[in-house]
């Protein structure tokens, strides 16, 4: 519980960081920008969505903020079907490097350590597993990863990131159609803090202890 509610804090606190980083300290007020830029969306706008949240298992975005502007931009069924291409492009992308690639591939985007601890949980959930974690940034990622290295059947993996990505991408989006009616990002922040501590919880009930490093056998083997 207590490691759940240091992770909550650190979300709320890194979105309050980034917002104060970019307008106080840069200088840049992003709330024009955010307006011009939804006010402008259409295809080059779907794109722009759909290619960040794709490239997202290689290079580190914010993803829950992406789903939110693409809410924000079209409304909650059209930013929701946006969103969900583009992550499921992204999970599906990283599962097929890997599939092709091997472990060489998997070690060099989430580590040989990262590597053999999640193969323990794909190895034993499979498809429940995929669908689970897709609350939960990184650990989303590397769960796809992995899971290219596993026995597990393309469509399997494809349906369960699809059941877990779904209802996500549906509640970002409506967060950020929410923040656009109100003209705050209070109903953002919230939802965005609600969704990964229930991604955390749920994952620590079912599944985190599959994916601890085995330090007291380490130090046994050491002593």
């Amino acid at each position: 519980m207590k490691r759940t509610a240091g992770l909550i804090v650190c979300v709320a606190a890194f979105l309050i960081a980034a917002k104060l980083l970019v307008e106080d300290v840069f200088g840049l007020r992003l709330d024009p920008l955010l307006r011009a830029w939804i006010a402008d969306a259409g295809t080059g706008t779907a794109a722009i969505v759909i290619a960040l949240l794709a490239v997202d298992v290689l290079v580190p975005i914010p993803s829950s903020l992406v789903m939110m502007l693409s809410g924000a931009a079209f409304g909650v069924p059209a930013g929701s079907l946006i969103a969900l291409v583009g992550s499921i492009g992204g999970e599906w992308l990283g599962f097929e490097l890997v599939r092709r690639y091997g472990r060489r591939a998997a070690d060099r985007f989430v580590g040989g350590a990262e590597s053999e601890r999640f193969r323990h949980l794909i190895a034993r959930h499979g498809a429940v597993a995929v669908a689970v974690t897709r609350a939960l940034p990184v650990v989303m990622e590397t769960v796809s990863v992995v899971a290219g290295l596993s026995a597990m059947r393309r469509r399997t993996f494809l349906l369960a990131s699809l059941a877990g990505t779904a209802p996500i991408v549906v509640v970002y989006a409506w967060a950020g159609a929410m923040s656009r009616q109100t003209g705050s990002l209070v109903p953002a922040v919230i939802i965005a803090i609600a969704v990964v501590g229930f991604g955390w919880v749920l994952y620590r009930a079912r599944f985190a202890a599959l994916t601890r490093r085995p330090a007291s056998s380490s130090a046994a083997s050491r002593g």
